[in-house]
């Protein structure tokens, strides 16, 4: 009797989640197959793989292959007789001496994001980070919610839902199949949309690889096929094929047969923006195939037969800038900044509050002859009693009469200089017997505009509308970035911050690390602040605004370009 059961050996990696892969095919077989027993012994064979053994190599290889090759390899060579795949692993182009059989059914496809405290993507506050191994992932999220960090997040589910839990993170992404095999909870509202969300190609679905010839186990697998999820993941692998993707492009493909048709939806991130571009195709049951090439077709014709090529080599040359403004400003900066190449971390080392103003104070503001900025911040923080207001406006810099501007604030006189200047340029235009103005300022200041003012006859009051505050120290995350040479650029707008990463350097003794990091200084003063630090070198902005800051990084750009 034993000799006429024939063993099968099955091939997989060794994670749980693969584990839990080869149990759903065995308990498929059992299912259609009522005396399998009788007739086969199952032995599971566990392989380590080159993406297991060696995930540093991960980021920079490609991913081609890297967890299905060696178990391909063993399959050829008759060392094991099925090998079973997540099919979102398996390259686009594979020997041909195997063969994929057969398909499970497939389990949602979709992404959902996990956090902490209940946030979704769409709530998550700005500058909370969100931990992902995926570019796809990572270009989709950047697009979505741009004022969010992504980090880099390694490991199997397990390992990265520990890391959540853990607070390393403030949000994870991850695949609903696996969570579902691994018998994780996750909240429905979570779940994120195709329709913004495009898997990758064979996400949800486990395919199972034969050698090409063997054909007793061939229609043994085949018993087990799921024809509709076999359509599905033909249509995304012909697609990915025909534009040469591997396992980690930043491609999304999902396709979904509704009766008799199969609706394609693709994305592809754009390198001159960083906007997702998305499309949908319809096409017939009965040639997937041809769908999935026809739209390859497509998109090649679109961004150019190798394109993706000259994606990797993008994302190669890519530099990320550490953004120490407030988040408002910070993402105010990365939209002037429209550069492919470009990539953002922001850890603020002030905050801004805004301060009580009464009533009384409003009506001052209202009533007075002409008012007095010195910064963004303070139009910002007043703005809602000043919608009619009609009278003169002194402002220093462009940031601040662009913020006046912004808030229909008709008759602004800027000095693009300093405050010395304005204070100039005040005494010249507008004469002490002419009425009263009010500065509306921070609490913290360089220079007494209203003191100096006073002095020389004027009637002013200054009126504090913010405040800012030291931030104490970085995240954990920031200072992980700064040794592990992950930032290239760090900036500075103000002499506050800048005396503040002073005293954050040298408490996480971080001097030695600053060497590879080149600072941007918005003017002179700011760089003899830092002049201390081990800077690999400084740059100070041709004029003390953004708009001299934006022209200093597209300047930086194109000579990283050379």
């Amino acid at each position: 009797m034993s000799n006429r059961i024939k063993q099968i050996k099955i091939g997989t990696r060794e994670s749980k989640l693969a584990l839990a892969q080869v149990h759903l095919l065995i308990d498929a077989l059992k299912k259609k197959i009522p005396n399998l027993q009788k007739k086969y012994s199952l032995k599971i064979i566990k392989i380590k793989t080159k993406g297991d053994m060696d995930k540093t190599r991960i980021l920079h290889s490609g991913f081609k292959g890297f967890f299905t090759k060696k178990i391909d390899d063993l399959l050829i060579s008759r060392k094991i007789d099925i090998a079973v795949h997540s099919a979102k692993d398996i390259p686009s182009k594979i020997s041909k001496k195997i063969v994929l059989s057969s398909f499970l059914t497939r389990e949602d496809p979709r992404d959902v994001f996990l956090s902490n405290d209940n946030y979704s993507v769409k709530d998550l506050p700005e500058g909370k980070i969100i931990g992902t191994s995926s570019i796809r992932r990572t270009k989709q999220i950047n697009f979505l919610r741009p004022g969010l960090n992504v980090e880099y997040l390694r490991g199997n589910v397990e390992t990265r839902i520990k890391k959540l839990k853990k607070r390393k993170y403030d949000g994870i992404i991850l695949a609903i199949a696996g969570l579902k095999r691994l018998g994780f909870d996750y909240k429905k509202k979570n779940i994120l949309r195709i329709k913004n969300f495009i898997p990758s190609g064979g996400q949800g679905a486990i395919a199972i690889a034969t050698r090409k010839k063997d054909f007793d186990t061939i229609n043994l697998v085949k018993k087990v096929n799921h024809k509709k999820t076999e359509i599905e993941v033909k249509t995304e692998r012909s697609f990915l094929g025909e534009i040469d993707a591997d396992c980690d492009s930043p491609i999304g493909a999902n396709a979904n047969v509704n009766k008799n048709k199969v609706n394609f939806f693709v994305s592809v991130p754009s390198l001159r923006n960083g906007k997702i571009y998305s499309l949908k195709k319809r096409g017939s049951v009965n040639n997937p195939e041809a769908l999935g090439k026809k739209v390859g077709s497509f998109i090649k014709k679109k961004f150019g037969k190798n394109f993706l090529q000259k994606f990797k080599t993008f994302e190669q040359k890519k530099f990320t800038i550490l953004l120490t403004r407030p988040y408002p400003q910070s993402e105010e900066l990365i939209k002037d900044i429209n550069l492919k190449n470009i990539s953002f971390y922001i850890s603020p080392l002030l905050t801004v509050k805004k301060m009580k103003v009464s009533n009384d104070q409003k009506k001052e503001v209202t009533n007075s002859d002409a008012i007095i900025f010195t910064s963004p911040n303070a139009v910002n923080h007043s703005k809602d009693y000043l919608k009619s207001y009609t009278k003169k406006v002194y402002c220093v810099g462009k940031d601040t009469k662009n913020a006046c501007t912004k808030i229909k604030l008709n008759k602004v006189i800027s000095s693009d200089g300093n405050v010395e200047q304005l204070i100039k340029f005040i005494i010249r235009s507008f004469k002490p017997i002419k009425g009263k103005l009010i500065y509306l300022s921070g609490k913290e200041i360089t220079k007494n505009i209203d003191v100096i003012l006073k002095k020389k006859g004027y009637s002013i009051k200054k009126i504090i509308v913010y405040k800012t505050e030291y931030v104490k120290q970085f995240t954990k995350n920031t200072i992980n970035f700064i040794k592990t040479k992950k930032i290239n650029f760090i900036t500075f707008f103000s002499s506050r911050t800048a005396n503040n990463f002073n005293l954050i350097i040298k408490k996480n003794e971080l001097e030695i690390y600053l060497q590879n990091i080149t600072c941007i200084c918005l003017s002179q003063k700011i760089k003899k602040i830092l002049k201390n630090n081990l800077f690999q070198k400084t740059h100070v902005c041709s004029t003390p605004d953004r708009a001299g800051f934006v022209k200093t990084i597209n300047f930086l750009n194109k000579e990283l370009k050379k």
